[in-house]
C-alpha cells in the first residue's frame, strides 16, 4: 500500500512534465506551460508561488500595460539595472506611481551610462522600457534560467549578491544572439527579480544585459 501511495504522485508528476526534454530550454518548456520546473536546475524547488507572476508581468511589459504591472510592485518602489551589474546607488528606482503613469510622466531621468561611449542614459521612461526591457519578446527566448547569475562577458554579474537570501527569486530569459554573422555580439537577456512577502511574489528588480565592450 505504501508502494502504491508513492507511485501515485509520481505517476502525475511524470505525465505532468512529460515531453520536457532539455530543462534549459523554452522550446522544450514554452512559458505559455507554466512549467518552471522543467526549465530549471533546481528541480526540486517548488516554483508554483511565482510562475503566475511571471507570466503576468512578462505579458504587462509586452502590452505596455503599466497598470497591470503596478499591481507586481513590492513595497513602492522597482528597480532598473541596464546592465547585468546590479549598481544600488546609481541604477534608477521608480515608485509605483511612476511605474503606473511611465508614459505620460514628461520628464528624462539618468539610467547610468552607456557602456563604451560612457555617455549618459538620459531618457524618458517610456524610452527606456524600449531600449531596455522590452527590446525583445523575452517569451519566445530560448533559454531561460532560474536563480542563475551567469557571467558571459567582461561586466561582471551579481544579481546574485545584491538579491541574495531565501526570499528572493529571479527568472533570466536569455538570447545568444538574433544574426548568425555577429557571432553572438548581439546577445541579450532580461532578469525579472521576485522577493516573497507574506507568501506573495513581488517584482522588486528589472535586469538588462546585453554584450559589453
Amino acid at each position: 500500500m505504501k508502494k502504491l501511495l508513492f507511485l501515485i504522485p509520481l505517476l502525475s508528476i511524470t505525465l505532468l512534465f512529460s515531453g520536457c526534454g532539455k530543462q534549459t530550454t523554452s522550446d522544450a518548456c514554452p512559458i505559455s506551460s507554466g512549467s518552471f520546473s522543467c526549465w530549471t536546475t533546481s528541480w526540486w524547488i517548488d516554483h508554483s508561488d511565482f510562475t503566475w507572476a511571471v507570466n503576468s508581468v512578462l505579458l504587462s511589459l509586452k502590452n505596455q500595460n503599466f497598470a497591470t504591472l503596478t499591481t507586481f510592485v513590492w513595497s513602492q518602489w522597482l528597480r532598473f539595472s541596464p546592465y547585468e551589474n546590479v549598481n544600488i546607488w546609481t541604477d534608477v528606482v521608480l515608485s509605483t506611481g511612476e511605474v503606473e503613469n511611465a508614459l505620460s510622466i514628461s520628464r528624462s531621468y539618468l539610467w547610468w551610462n552607456y557602456d563604451g561611449s560612457w555617455e549618459p542614459i538620459d531618457l524618458w521612461i517610456g524610452q527606456y522600457f524600449e531600449k531596455f526591457v522590452t527590446d525583445a519578446d523575452w517569451a519566445t527566448a530560448p533559454e531561460i534560467n532560474y536563480n542563475q547569475s551567469t557571467q558571459r562577458g567582461n561586466i561582471i554579474n551579481n544579481i546574485s549578491a545584491v538579491y541574495p537570501g531565501t526570499q528572493s527569486k529571479w527568472v533570466e530569459f536569455y538570447f545568444s544572439g538574433f544574426d548568425a554573422q555577429y557571432g553572438g555580439m548581439d546577445r541579450k537577456s532580461l532578469t525579472l527579480v521576485f522577493q516573497n512577502l507574506d507568501g506573495q511574489r513581488y517584482l522588486i528588480g528589472i535586469v538588462h544585459g546585453q554584450r559589453t565592450i
